[in-house]
This record gives structure tokens, sequence and C-alpha cells, in this order.
């Protein structure tokens, strides 16, 4: 049973923000060690090539490497081996790599001395490898569940990789359940309803993806068992097709284009444009941020945050059920690209404060955005006055490592309404 705890709300709100927030400053892995490198190493990659800042701010992260010290090789195609270690490494599980490919050698599998052995078994062991992907790369599990990687193997994960598999690796690589995912990773897990921050919007509409169909050209050539994962992935802005809409799913990948695609995937000023359409008053302008005195970063306005987070709250829908009052919170996918909305409800009870459930707080698996959210709320547990709970919206900005922009807070009354309440931040 859950322990009780006699808390005031403002305290409530205090001590939840500040232990989400610790959960979402994990250090950076793999970019203190190369602070040094330099895009102008290479000589292929100048600053009016397309996709120069996409390989700059990778490269100099130390996410992606140049095929030698002075070369990158945009042109060449993208093999499968390069494009697991990137998406391991993207996850944070770089170590975890390392570690299996060591196990591996200890243990005499076949394939262990290749560079990326240890790569490929990450992507198995999270999931992104199903079982038709064992068999088109011709991999052989073990009795221990290492990954056998035979010569036949080998051949196949050294050749190009075809757009429309990177795109299936990309979007499972969104809903990996967060204990896959390593503690210190670039991108956080468990913090979003469906899986992870990068989710514009933080879930999937299905009426947007099912619109998204007909903005593809040759959405008719994407295999069919692929058709979601280019829907996925074209909502959230990571891919958009050419000029005349066409994805080209069968297609080799070149090493510029993955510098695109990874770089949209963890840098969210770097997408393509939203696709939803946002009203008016949740859409950020440059007006809506002030710049930071300490980096001199921008920061999005307090106010716009609770304006944008009033708009959401005005969804929430209220029910006087005799013994208890029913809370809805109905989710309009109106939160800004790079913005994620978290809603907290808590009730009283006998003078404490209780929890009464969360929306986008914890993870779950539902691929979809979650439009509607129902909790009841016992009137009989009321603490004083009329109120027998609360709730707080949190708007959080993943482009600052999901800092609090800010929050705005509701009494829910015991005859079924919101009542504005103080929200104070530490």
């Amino acid at each position: 049973m859950r322990k009780k705890q006699r808390v005031r709300i403002a305290a409530a709100f205090t001590a939840v923000i500040i232990t989400a927030h610790m959960c979402f400053m994990s250090a950076p892995v793999q970019v203190a060690a190369q602070s040094a490198r330099k895009i102008s190493d290479f000589t292929d990659v100048v600053q009016s090539d397309w996709f120069y800042i996409y390989v700059k701010q990778l490269y100099e992260d130390g996410i992606i490497n140049g095929v030698s010290e002075n070369s990158y090789d945009p042109d060449a195609d993208v093999k499968m081996s390069e494009a697991a270690a990137l998406i391991v490494r993207y996850l944070g599980n770089g170590r975890l790599a390392e570690i299996s490919r060591e196990s591996k050698r200890r243990n005499n599998i076949e394939g262990a001395e290749l560079w990326y052995s240890g790569y490929i078994q990450a992507m198995i062991d999270m999931g992104i490898f199903d079982d038709s992907d064992m068999e088109r790369y011709k991999l052989r599990r073990a009795d221990s569940g290492s990954a056998h990687i035979s010569e036949e193997a080998a051949a196949v994960l050294d050749s190009p990789v075809k757009r429309a598999d990177i795109i299936k690796f990309i979007s499972k690589s969104f809903e990996i359940e967060w204990w896959r995912v390593n503690s210190n990773n670039l991108l956080k897990s468990d913090i979003s309803g469906n899986g992870h921050e990068f989710i514009t919007g933080g879930g999937y509409d299905r009426d947007i993806l099912e619109s998204i169909k007909s903005m593809i050209s040759d959405y008719g050539d994407i295999p069919e068992d692929y058709r979601m994962f280019f829907l996925r992935c074209y909502y959230n802005g990571i891919v958009r097709g050419n000029a005349a809409g066409e994805v080209k799913p069968h297609d080799n990948l070149k090493r510029s284009e993955l510098a695109r695609i990874i770089s949209s995937v963890m840098y969210f000023d770097m997408r393509n444009p939203d696709i939803r359409s946002l009203p008016a008053l949740c859409a950020v302008t440059d007006g809506d941020y002030s710049v930071s005195s300490v980096d001199g970063s921008r920061i999005l306005k307090k106010e716009k945050a609770e304006t944008i987070l009033r708009e959401q709250s005005r969804f929430t829908r209220l029910s006087d059920a005799g013994t208890y009052v029913s809370v809805s919170v109905i989710q309009q996918n109106i939160i800004p690209q790079g913005f994620y909305l978290e809603a907290y409800l808590y009730a009283y009870v006998g003078g404490e404060v209780w929890p009464a459930g969360s929306v986008n707080a914890a993870a779950n698996t539902h691929p979809y955005f979650p439009k509607e959210n129902a909790f009841t709320i016992e009137k009989s547990g009321k603490s004083g006055g009329e109120n027998v709970g609360y709730i707080y919206f949190v708007l959080r900005d993943m482009k600052r490592g999901g800092e609090v922009a800010g929050a705005v807070m509701f009494n829910i009354t015991a005859n079924a309404a919101l009542r504005d309440a103080p929200v104070y931040y530490n």
C-alpha cells in the first residue's frame, strides 16, 4: 500500500517538479571527450553544402565520425552496421554495446571481432531489431541470447541500408521501453505518456497520421508493414520527402541524408515544420522568448507558457457523480513542437494529499496520442471548504533538457468546477 504523506499543495507541487527535473537533467554522453572536434577537420564538408549544419552538429557533439580524419564522404551509401551504431549512440547505449562486444569475445560468439557486433546486439536487446530483421540480416541467436554474425550476415550488415529500413528503426527507437535505455542517455526516457520526449506534442494523433498518407506522393510504394513507420517519422518532422513529396523507400540512404535524419531526431530546432494546426494563441514566435543572462540561450516566457496551459485546461471536463467528481483531461495536441505537457491530479483524503492520477508523467506503450484520460475523486475525503482536490498542468521545454517553462493550478470543487489556485515555483 502506498504510504500516505501530509503535504500542502505548494509543497506537493514543488516536490514533483524537483523529482521530475532531476530525471531530465541526465548528463550527455560522448560529448565532453569530443569537445576538440571541429567540422573544419573535413575537407569534403563546406559551409555552402545543404547538409553542413547537420554534419557539424553531430560531429562536434561526438555522435558521428568521418570515414577518415579528413573526410566525411557525404555521398557514400550508409551501411546497416553504421546506422545501428548511430541509433545506439543517440540512445546513450554506446557503453553497453562495448560491454556486449567484450562478452561475445569471451564466449567465442561468431562475429564478435567485428567493430559493430556490440551495436547489433544492442539493437536486438532493445527490441529495435525484430524477428523479421534477424532473418533478413541472417542473424542467428545463441542459447545465451547473443547473436552470431556469420560471414553471410556480415556481408548483409555491411551493405547499404534502404531508406525504408532506417525509417523503421528510427521510429521504433522512439517507443522502446524506458528500462532498455541507459540512465545517462542523450534522449531522456520515461517522461511521456507513450515513450520519449522526441515525439512531437507528446503523442501521436491518429487523425493527423491518417491525413499524412495524402502528403506522401509515393505512399503506395512503401511496403505495407513499413507504412506506419513513415507516417510517424513524417509526423515528427524527421522525414518530409523531396520537392515532389516522394520518400523513395527503396533507395539507398546517403551519409549526408543520415546526418539530416539523426539531427532531426536529436535537435528539435532542426526538424521540419510542425504539420499540426495550432491555435494562434498557442503558436510560439520569437517575441515569446527572453534571453538567458547566463548563457544567452532562449527561454520561453512564463506568461506564454501559462497561456498555452490555460488553453489546454479548457478541455478538462468535470461532472458531479454524487459521491465523487469525475475528471476527464481531454488533450488537444496543441502543445508547440519542442515542448511537452504534463498534468497531475491530487485528491484530499482525510486532510492529506493523495495522488489521483497523471497524464504524460509515466511511460506506457500506447502508440497513439491519448485523447482523453478519466479520473475520479471521492467527495468524502475533502479537506475543509468545498475543494476535493486540485490539478496542475506543467509545460516543459525539451530543448532545455525538460526544464519547466510554466505551470497553472486549479482547485477542484465539490460541485465539479475548476477554480484558480496559485502556483509556487521553487
